[in-house]
């Protein structure tokens, strides 16, 4: 069986981190939108979104609750 996955993984890999650094969820929300005006049925992805939001925002939460440490 021939496999689906593209020629050069690091080449997209780079690309997704390049994309995602200088994109917000709330672009992603809006590609969601898109396609759901499309037609698309969008509900994993829009749990997906709203999962990657709260585990963003916990972490966040978290960093900003822990005390520093003195050197």
């Amino acid at each position: 069986m021939a496999s689906t996955a593209p020629a050069n993984l690091g080449r997209l890999r780079k690309e997704t981190r390049e994309w995602l650094a200088t994109h917000t969820l709330e672009d992603i929300r809006g590609i969601a939108a898109d396609l759901e005006n499309a037609g698309e049925d969008v509900g994993e992805l829009v749990d997906a979104i709203n999962e990657l939001e709260t585990l963003v925002n916990e972490d966040g939460s978290r960093a900003r609750s822990k005390p520093r440490a003195h050197a």
